[in-house]
């Protein structure tokens, strides 16, 4: 990502796109994720990666993900797994310096390099990071008890998730307060409790086990350009028996996540989940609690391998799914430039068939379709599309489904559903604009 200051991809899409473009009013830009706890955070994980490689944890996972890859793997392909290890080895450190349940604090992780509050942070993505979402952790000990305070700008995210979890790499879902099931006040404003009792008549209470590490936060932001994160902070009652760990402490935090990270990520979700299906295909979606992850989320995982005159045309019925996204990763489970390039459309962005259905075009070069999505110059890459707060029945239309085929990109006429909506030059850059002006959002300072 560009070293700009956090406004100057907004301002230039003020100066340049018309207010339609926008798709609403845009959500007045507030430090949400800026705040000292995460500059002291990144700061405090800049620092620990600094003055430790990890060399044996990074070989060992190289070894997984090549071999959950299976041979060959292509020049294109493994010119980028050196920066996916990158990443998913400071994404381990990210866990790892937020990880004292006696000391919580509210930290954004998971995201793409930036420069911001004083610091070049670099990137900490890993295993199908979703561009739409602002993901945090807090610790959390599940003898103590934590008091979350909320604010929300507008309507608030397209969807919300606060995931009580036993382990910040495999998850394991112990509780979940989903965006339908959390109370909000009139002014935006909403309290989570987590401790090891009851409810007892308490409003968005999230009871805590022994088992308890982590509360992972989700805030999916359909139009990036109208939608905020909640503003988040945390309380833990009573006085801490201990000082802060150490950075000691924390270095074995990181290769105790390195260590799990090769079976969750290398094995798991390279090998069993992506891989194991044959290439341009997406299986049926099933749902995420049998990963341990999401478990109001469907998922269909796969991997793709396209000419440059080639696109993968993809039909999706989202299923009664409030929220819906077709992302595009590099072959190790990645984002490449999300901001300035469309590698993912959500439902929000995307424009609908007649019969509600979605259909995209996954494709290196640009088809003039609105439901273009940029594989951003690569021939392979992972592809896990996502269904949230999914129905417990399915509505007359079906459940969640998808269907995929490769088609030549002269052929599109042939294969694209009656109305498909087609973008001009402008247009494209129109849209391509906004979405990097929403981002900038993200990343405001003051």
């Amino acid at each position: 990502m560009p070293a700009l200051p956090a406004f100057s991809a907004f301002h230039r899409f003020m100066l340049l796109a018309p207010a339609a473009a926008l798709l609403g009013s845009v959500v007045s830009a507030a430090p949400v994720l800026a705040t000292p706890d995460q500059q002291v955070l990144d700061s405090k994980a800049i620092n620990i990666r600094k003055y430790n490689l990890f060399p044996l944890l990074r070989a060992q996972l190289a070894t997984a993900y090549v071999a959950a890859h299976g041979a060959p793997v292509s020049p294109e392909a493994s010119s980028t797994l050196d920066h996916a290890l990158d990443e998913l080895i400071f994404s381990a450190v990210q866990k790892a310096v937020n990880n004292d349940p006696l000391y919580p604090k509210v930290y954004w992780l998971n995201a793409p390099p930036r420069n911001w509050l004083g610091l070049k942070v670099p990137g900490g993505r890993y295993s199908y990071d979703n561009p739409d979402n602002i993901y945090r952790t807090i610790p959390i000990d599940g003898d103590s008890s934590y008091v979350i305070r909320g604010k929300r700008s507008g309507s608030g995210p397209s969807d919300v998730t606060f995931s009580l979890i036993s382990n910040p790499n495999y998850q394991q879902s112990i509780a979940v307060i989903s965006g339908d099931d959390l109370v909000v006040a009139a002014d935006g404003s909403f309290t989570i409790t987590v401790d090891k009792q009851p409810a007892n008549g308490r409003i968005n209470h999230i009871q805590s086990t022994a088992d308890a590490k982590q509360l992972f936060v989700r805030n999916n932001l359909g139009n990036w350009n109208t939608e905020a994160p909640d503003a988040l902070t945390v309380v833990r009652s009573g006085t801490p028996w201990r000082g802060p760990r150490s950075d000691a402490d924390i270095v074995a935090d990181v290769r105790t996540n390195l260590g799990e990270s090769t079976l969750a990520y290398g094995v798991g979700t390279l090998g069993v989940k992506t891989y194991i299906n044959p290439v341009n295909t997406l299986p049926q979606p099933s749902s995420s609690a049998t990963l341990g992850t999401l478990v109001t989320q469907a998922s269909s995982f796969g991997h793709f391998k396209l000419a440059d005159d080639e696109a993968l045309l993809a039909t999706v019925n989202t299923g009664g799914a409030s929220y819906f996204v077709l992302p595009v990763t590099d072959p190790w489970t990645v984002t490449v430039d999300p901001i300035n390039h469309q590698s993912s459309l959500n439902n929000t962005q995307a424009v609908a068939n007649a019969d509600g259905s979605y259909t995209f075009v996954v494709s290196l070069r640009d088809p003039g379709v609105h439901n273009w999505v940029d594989t951003t110059g690569k021939h392979e890459g992972t592809i896990m599309a996502r269904w949230q707060n999914v129905p417990a029945t399915a509505p007359a239309s079906g459940g969640p489904a998808i269907s995929v085929r490769v088609v030549k990109l002269a052929d599109l006429p042939h294969y694209l559903p009656a109305g498909t909506r087609y973008v001009s030059s402008t247009e494209r850059q129109q849209q391509l604009q906004a979405r990097s002006a929403g981002y900038a959002q993200r990343l405001a300072t003051e």
